[in-house]
């Protein structure tokens, strides 16, 4: 539910409980204990005679796990409900398209494919999150913030900050609610100097995944003495199975993130 869909708050609660009683059981007594006030108050406000006040609207909107553009909008919204004067009441409705303005650009974020730059490039390889991220919306054409929080274990507000550097790069595009991949290039070449990163990042995971590995998943570690000339036929197969194993890649619907670490190194003595 996009609460940038709404232009008053109380419907939006409204709506909101509706759907959290039906995923999770939640209603309007759990929320008033949540937010330190009594029932009865929390249903006076949904019935229009009374108005939440800004320290009981943090601590819903904290409840209701907003992202920082969308409390902004919360306390907007109420805002205009609590204004006195029309004049006032006309500044919080201009605040209001200001920050659905916000929202909007990020929505409409398309364009041609171009090559990130050094510095855009240095954040997006700076934390397996962004790449992580940038992979799981080609799941189900596309996540919403909510699944993606989920996905990663992440709170909103969070994946939200990381989502929306993905958005202003054009890696990722929001479109009808839901992130999907862009049109940024970022694919890493083998003499980048963010290509140590990328690939320490991916095998850091790799260890702490270890601790709780399934029975599907393949972890393997095999020193080993061999010839030189065995060890250039076993880089030629590990090469053309990774090919292999990219063009199996290419075609498979996108159903979950994984990731393919592998490493066959000389040990100079």
């Amino acid at each position: 539910m996009d609460i940038f869909n709404f232009l008053d708050y109380r419907i939006y609660l409204k709506q909101w409980l509706s759907e959290a009683r039906k995923a999770s059981g939640v209603n309007l007594s759990r929320l008033a204990e949540a937010a330190g006030v009594h029932t009865t108050f929390l249903s006076h406000v949904m019935s229009g005679n009374k108005n939440l006040n800004l320290e009981q609207a943090t601590v819903i909107s904290e409840t209701l796990g907003h992202t920082k553009l969308e409390r902004d909008f919360f306390f907007a919204l109420i805002e205009l409900e609590r204004a006195g004067t029309e004049k006032l009441r006309q500044y919080w409705r201009e605040k209001i398209q200001g920050l659905k303005g916000e929202r909007e650009k990020l929505s409409s974020r398309v364009g041609e494919h171009h090559q990130l730059t050094d510095t855009e490039r240095s954040i997006f390889y700076s934390s397996w999150i962004y790449v992580a991220l940038f992979v799981a919306t080609s799941i189900n054409d596309g996540q919403t913030l909510d699944e993606i929080a989920k996905l990663f274990q992440l709170s909103r507000d969070s994946a939200d900050q990381f989502l929306n550097f993905l958005i202003k790069t054009g890696i990722c595009e929001l479109k009808d609610g839901k992130y999907i991949m862009g049109r940024s290039v970022v694919y890493v070449p083998n003499d980048s100097p963010f290509v140590v990163k990328h690939h320490t990042n991916w095998r850091m995971k790799a260890i702490q995944k270890m601790d709780t590995r399934e029975s599907r998943e393949l972890f393997y570690t095999s020193p080993m003495s061999m010839s030189k000339n065995d060890f250039e036929k076993i880089r030629t197969l590990l090469a053309e199975s990774i090919q292999k194993s990219l063009a199996i890649c290419k075609d498979s619907p996108a159903e979950e993130v994984v990731c393919l670490n592998i490493d066959f190194f000389a040990m100079k003595v």
